[in-house]
């Protein structure tokens, strides 16, 4: 092989190793703006888009910090429950201690739900064991749930990151409450962990968003009860008035009363009382509800259907001297009248919480 031929082989060598190296050096140049891309809240944002079409709660959990978001919201969701309540400042100062006290149960037992509803796509009621059960904390947890709006929010979009006035990173989410149709943009603040990975750790403007709905609803209810007003007080006074009647009728009430007497009682139940509350129910289920005063109207509904168990309960265990069927009757009069509470904290415009007692 002659000096010519040599050389080319030789050129021809090195060219190929400069396209390696080239293409060597750019797949690494690649590689690292990726890597450092991966530290951007660009790129968690991105992630988080992804996660949510895709539901992977994986990812999810990898960039959003619930514990510290909850934690916040938390305070957003109480910090103003008893504003428009006239009272003495101890006796705020000792309300809003007390809320302080629970907080770390109720976040623990939120953040569960939460990680359940992940997993199910449905949200669960508290067992019966759960500490956020009923309202034996002294507050209505299912109230406090409505409240914050989580289980009646859906998100609409995901936006883009932009940078705020003062240099923090926000991810706008828009979001619709699914009770009064209202569109809102919530503004997610993301920082970096220790890791280096951006998380979204508290929504900025949720208290903003929580007044805005609850103005919204309380036009609405406000609509609901004028326009029910006069049909609910005449039912008001029928329930009262049978409700004497049916006092006056039970005034030696006994478990061994004689059986002329239980017949007349059973009958009363079933001829007067049971189909009142049934017309009830069926006025209410005829009326014209705006969109903010579903949740009331909803309450009302199942405050009548339960009274209505209770009393069938009561005649049939009255008739066959049946003691289980009596308890069951207590039982759900008394989850009745919960219900009616709740209807009560609403119309009467007190915190969706129950209140501890002051001494």
């Amino acid at each position: 092989m002659n000096k010519d031929g040599i050389k080319t082989k030789i050129d021809a060598v090195m060219s190929g190793n400069k396209i390696v190296v080239v293409f060597a050096a750019g797949f690494l140049i690649v590689y690292m703006l990726f890597v450092l891309y991966m530290q951007t809240a660009g790129y968690a944002a991105a992630q988080l888009k992804f996660a949510y079409k895709n539901n992977n709660n994986e990812i999810l959990n990898r960039y959003i910090a619930m514990p510290t978001i909850v934690n916040s919201a938390y305070d957003d969701v109480t910090g103003d429950l008893f504003t428009a309540i006239p009272m003495k400042p101890e006796t705020k100062k000792r309300f809003d201690l007390f809320y302080k006290l629970i907080k770390p149960d109720l976040c623990r037992g939120t953040l569960q739900m939460i990680a359940d509803y992940l997993q199910e796509h449905r949200w669960p009621q508290p067992s019966r064991t759960s500490i956020l059960k009923g309202r034996d904390m002294g507050i209505d947890y299912e109230e406090l749930l409505t409240r914050s709006l989580l289980r009646s929010t859906k998100i609409k979009a995901i936006g883009s990151i932009n940078t705020g006035t003062n240099g923090e990173k926000l991810l706008p989410l828009t979001v619709i409450d699914r009770y009064t149709g209202t569109e809102f943009e919530l503004q997610l603040l993301m920082q970096p962990n220790d890791q280096g990975t951006w998380q979204v750790v508290k929504i900025i403007n949720y208290h903003d968003y929580l007044t805005y709905v609850r103005n919204a609803c309380q036009n609405d209810i406000r609509t609901y009860l004028e326009n029910t007003k006069s049909k609910t007080t005449a039912y008001n006074k029928q329930f009262n008035g049978l409700q004497q009647q049916f006092k006056n009728m039970t005034k030696d009430f006994s478990y061994n009363m004689p059986g002329s007497n239980r017949s007349q009682l059973y009958a009363f139940i079933k001829n007067s009382i049971i189909p009142a509350y049934l017309s009830h129910e069926n006025y209410l289920q005829q009326v014209n509800v705006p969109a903010g005063a579903q949740h009331l109207h909803i309450l009302r509904l199942q405050s009548n259907a339960k009274t209505i168990i209770a009393w069938q309960d009561f005649a049939a265990g009255m008739k066959d001297k049946d003691k289980k069927k009596l308890s069951v009757a207590e039982k759900n009069y008394q989850e009745a009248l919960v219900l009616e509470q709740k209807v009560s904290d609403i119309v009467n415009k007190m915190p969706a919480l129950f209140v501890p007692d002051i001494q």
